[in-house]
């Protein structure tokens, strides 16, 4: 399963295994890949969300790229 790192607003990150990450209204949710919650969070909680490259990252996704996945827009 892939492994992401969340930057949140307190300004650290947090690994987290998911099948998939996704959006909705500004939250972040982590899925796993039976389709179940593992961890959400909420508008203005979260900034950016990248996979995390290399050994730790599932073989078929590795890549040696750094650019951010998803980035969290302000809300207006």
């Amino acid at each position: 399963m892939p492994i992401w790192t969340v930057q949140i607003t307190e300004g650290g990150d947090e690994r987290i295994e998911a099948g998939l990450l996704a959006t909705e209204s500004g939250a972040l949710i982590a899925l796993s890949e039976d389709g179940l919650l593992t961890r959400a969070w909420a508008p203005g909680q979260w900034r950016t969300v990248r996979q995390v490259p290399g050994v730790d990252a599932h073989p078929a996704s590795r890549s040696n790229d750094e650019d951010e996945l998803l980035i969290a827009l302000p809300h207006r």
